[in-house]
């Protein structure tokens, strides 16, 4: 009888430890092609009425030294009373994809504080938007798209390769 539970309870460890492992395995962003996935998150935004961002816009709005990331990508909407954005950044470790998080979190902080009172759709759209950092990539997206946008990032990061035919 005793040999009969044990048996049962390492086979329901064995499971444990299997769908562990399949968990950590799903949920860590992978390594994956900066200029696929940037094409796919661009894709997947309205571009129509953004201009693309230099390193200076980077420097101003997130205080981001451009030559210290790995890559990186932004758009801005052309209008001044325009709120979309797009921010997807490849980082060259840990520390700084915190580093490039917190800045997004105090770019949405500055918008939102600059339309509260007299642009509702701005702030709305503001609050809506996404905000991740996984593994060394951080993406910043401010849309109406938003979702759209996290599926175009999530499918590149987190896909499982497929062997086969």
């Amino acid at each position: 009888m005793k040999d009969w539970i044990l048996r049962i309870a390492k086979l329901l460890l064995l499971v444990l430890l299997a769908a562990g492992g399949l968990l950590v395995v799903k949920g860590t962003a992978r390594q994956v092609d900066f200029g696929k996935l940037q094409a796919d998150v661009e894709k997947a935004m309205d571009l129509s009425d953004m201009k693309q961002g230099d390193a200076r816009m980077l420097r101003r709005f997130y205080d981001l030294n451009a030559g210290e990331l790995a890559h990186w990508v932004l758009y801005t909407a052309s209008d001044n009373m325009a709120v979309e954005e797009l921010l997807l950044v490849e980082c060259a470790s840990p520390e700084q994809a915190e580093q490039v998080l917190e800045a997004a979190r105090n770019r949405k902080e500055t918008q939102v504080k600059n339309f509260e009172g007299y642009g509702p759709e701005q702030v709305q759209l503001l609050n809506g938007c996404v905000i991740r950092r996984d593994g060394s990539y951080v993406l910043f997206a401010v849309s109406d798209r938003v979702s759209d946008i996290k599926k175009a990032y999530r499918k590149d990061l987190f896909q499982t390769e497929r062997t086969g035919s």
